[in-house]
């Protein structure tokens, strides 16, 4: 079995919340798991922490990415900064297609809201936002920052209680984007992520 197939594997693992922040992946453990040797073990973790999943630490050792209170706020500031630009961009630019794209995803986030595959669907309803500003390295940074965030809200079992409003605000957004209101989906969109950050704040022990 190879290092990527392995890395694959825990990747999903620590994203649904099997591994809380901060736990440690033992080499031994996880050999025994995947039927390998350590060294594939070793290459696999490796993948993980330029992944950012993980933090490696001295004696060979792999804890899951676990944030201080200050930096998860600094993690939602940074998001609302970049995803704000990446939506005053995209409506200043965005055609019928993409509208039409947007209305696909949200109605399948709808659809996902209350299921397993919520943040799936979320994601993929933000990023058909954002896709028409065409700004690609940003919208990866993007990503990366709430995989950060899934991976907290996972680890410390939050599910999205507050679905109705979050709903609400994807609809109002959508709305703001066919009427190419930059003003009105920005803002919005700012006390969304705002409140997202606040619910996995208040969760933490």
């Amino acid at each position: 079995m190879s290092a990527e197939h392995i890395a694959d594997s825990l990747h999903a693992d620590i994203i649904a919340g099997r591994y809380r922040p901060g736990a440690e992946l033992k080499q031994g453990e996880i050999a025994k798991r995947f039927q390998v040797s350590r060294i594939p073990i070793r290459d696999a973790l490796q993948l993980l922490a330029a992944r950012g999943l993980i933090d490696l630490v001295p004696n060979r050792r792999a804890r899951v990415i676990s944030l201080t209170r200050d930096e998860i706020r600094e993690v939602y500031d940074i998001r609302i900064l970049l995803e704000c630009n990446c939506l005053a961009v995209a409506i200043d630019q965005i055609r019928d297609t993409d509208l039409e794209r947007i209305s696909a995803a949200f109605r399948h986030s709808s659809i996902d809201a209350e299921t397993a595959s919520w943040s799936d669907g979320d994601w993929a309803f933000h990023k058909a936002l954002y896709l028409p500003s065409g700004k690609a390295r940003q919208i990866g940074m993007i990503d990366q920052l709430r995989q950060t965030c899934r991976i907290h809200i996972s680890g410390y079992g939050i599910l999205p209680f507050q679905t109705a409003q979050w709903l609400k605000d994807h609809q109002d957004i959508v709305d703001a984007c066919h009427m190419r209101d930059r003003d009105k989906a920005t803002r919005v969109l700012k006390l969304h992520i705002e409140a997202a950050g606040e619910t996995l704040l208040k969760a933490i022990p």
